[in-house]
């Protein structure tokens, strides 16, 4: 109710008097008789009395009505408020509900081992401590440091080096020096575009045997866009090279453009002790995605295999010294920029040498290639569903001699698949879903367990909140 001495003007405000109401002119002697008066009155007259008087008061005071509240139309302050009346106008759709993610079906146990590391983008699984167990290396793109995790328990050791290695993109580690722990190559100073990449190529090492000591560091050469870094037995001696893929030639234009100039894109290499740039070939056009060193030939030598727009090469290195590149597939029959391979896993099917293919670059194709009776191979789109397609590794997690396929992307939260060949020959496969929740930049299979057999898959997520995840196989 509002107040009606404020609503009511100065000439016609009223105080409380004997009878209800007293006008303020009122002597105190006036007052005073009225109380006296009040005294001797029954009680039942006094109540109606006051009653009466409040009603003509209430009828002579002109009350004004309050005045209108201002429209709130910031939903902040409607904290202990009314919101106004809807706008006239057909009833408004309830808010659709929160997407429920999908089903997990294939039969795996998640062990997050790590979260925050932020870009989370690669990972290595290597003894670092000679203690006979595999542990694990992460590389996000934006931190300054690698950090390693000791198994069992993923203790985090960070890797101490002189200086930050700031937009880190790409690692590798092998025991270079024969002492039990291993080395690790990282590029870092990267960007997509070439003409802001300075490109730094590093060799780092551990100190005093122990790799929770400071290590040392050595800036091997300087390369735009260094976008791949593995080590590979190139001459089949034991004695690792360090290979190097920039994404793109030097002068390209930026990576959405897809390179329209098709400049040749260099495949580098080096060597201890020296460390001095090898060119291994300048035959790839635009950009290089992926590098896997694998002896493809079956001579003892590892070629370093090269996926890009152009198709998927072997780089092999000649007792004479010399490089000899030569084409594997073509990759996804589609015309520039669309053609072409991100990324593939190497296996056998039926004794038989097979792989698997992530098509095209950042692509949505997961595709089997298998050999024929004249060893050709023959391609095999088994799923056209990924979204930016960026991780793919084999694992034959029953143990039955048949690998299974582990494939995903950066496109969305639910984007890791598990493949099984339903055939011998691998012509037919069944998809699970490994994970609702991560978006894989790169997955690897190792040995966490130490049973002697490579079963379990650890993969580093693209996305928030950046976990690093081992998927234990529970299946029968």
């Amino acid at each position: 109710m509002p107040d009606i001495a404020r609503a009511t003007p100065a000439s016609r405000r009223v105080g409380k008097g004997v009878f209800g109401n007293v006008a303020p002119s009122s002597s105190p002697e006036k007052v005073r008789g009225r109380m006296t008066m009040r005294a001797k009155m029954p009680r039942h007259f006094l109540c109606a009395t006051a009653t009466a008087a409040l009603a003509v008061t209430m009828l002579t005071a002109q009350v004004a009505p309050p005045p209108a509240e201002p429209p709130i139309t910031d939903p902040a302050t409607y904290a202990g408020h009314v919101p106004p009346n809807p706008a006239p106008g057909p009833p408004r759709p309830a808010p659709a509900p929160a997407p429920v993610p999908p089903a997990i079906t294939a039969p795996f146990a998640l062990h997050v081992i790590a979260s925050n590391i932020r870009g989370a983008y690669v990972v290595t699984p290597i003894d670092m401590n000679k203690d006979g167990k595999i542990d694990l290396i992460a590389l996000g793109q934006r931190e300054d440091y690698l950090v390693w995790y000791e198994n069992p328990y993923w203790t985090p050791h960070v890797i101490r080096t002189p200086v930050a290695l700031p937009q880190m993109v790409n690692m590798d580690a092998a025991d270079l020096d024969g002492d039990g722990i291993p080395e690790i190559g990282v590029t870092y100073s990267f960007n997509m575009n070439p003409a802001l990449s300075t490109g730094n190529i590093a060799i780092l090492h551990s100190t005093k045997g122990d790799a929770t000591a400071p290590w040392t560091m050595k800036v091997v050469d300087q390369v735009p866009s260094p976008h791949r870094l593995r080590f590979a037995d190139v001459d089949g001696s034991g004695k690792w090279a360090m290979i190097v893929a920039p994404i793109l030639n030097a002068k390209s234009q930026p990576v959405p453009t897809n390179d329209p100039d098709h400049l040749p894109t260099p495949l580098l290499a080096y060597r201890a002790p020296d460390w001095k740039r090898i060119l291994i070939s300048e035959e790839n056009r635009g950009p290089v995605h992926g590098i896997q060193p694998f002896d493809w030939n079956g001579d003892g030598r590892q070629e370093v295999l090269t996926m890009g727009q152009s198709g998927i090469y072997a780089h092999g290195l000649g007792k004479d010294g010399s490089w000899k590149r030569s084409e594997i597939v073509p990759g996804n029959p589609a015309p520039w920029p669309d053609g072409g391979a991100s990324d593939i896993a190497i296996g056998k099917l039926a004794g038989k040498q097979f792989f698997a293919a992530i098509e095209p670059v950042h692509g949505n194709l997961t595709v089997v290639y298998t050999q024929d009776a004249q060893d050709h191979y023959r391609r095999n789109v088994i799923d056209n569903d990924l979204r930016r397609g960026h991780a793919i590794t084999l694992v034959d997690v029953d143990g039955d001699g048949v690998p299974e396929i582990v494939a995903g992307g950066g496109g969305s939260t639910s984007n890791i698949f598990l493949y099984k060949a339903t055939d011998p020959s691998g012509r037919t496969w069944t998809k699970q879903l490994m994970d609702n929740n991560l978006a894989p930049a790169e997955c690897v299979t190792t040995d966490l367990k130490g049973t002697g057999k490579n079963r379990d898959v650890v993969c580093v997520d693209g996305q928030a909140p950046f976990d690093l995840k081992w998927y234990e196989y529970s299946g029968g």
